[in-house]
């Protein structure tokens, strides 16, 4: 499996996207804890990639993180 998120503590609220009103929560994780929640879940993490923010993309500019776990044998 590949999980994908972006890293933090925190929860970003948006009121608004693409001109639409929205109530939208991202809640930021730690890569630790998601690998923990896999490997209580029976997966083994096998990869993990964090990268820097890119203050340039479209996205918030904080660290994302990429996970790559296979189920336990």
């Amino acid at each position: 499996m590949l999980i994908a998120f972006q890293v933090g503590d925190d929860t970003l609220h948006l009121t608004e996207a693409f001109g639409r009103a929205v109530s939208l929560d991202f809640h930021r994780l730690q890569p630790d804890d998601v690998a923990g929640l896999l490997d209580g879940a029976g997966f083994d993490p096998a990869a993990r990639m964090v990268t820097a923010p890119e203050p340039t993309s479209a996205a918030a500019p904080v660290p994302q993180c990429v996970l790559i776990a296979r189920r336990a044998p």
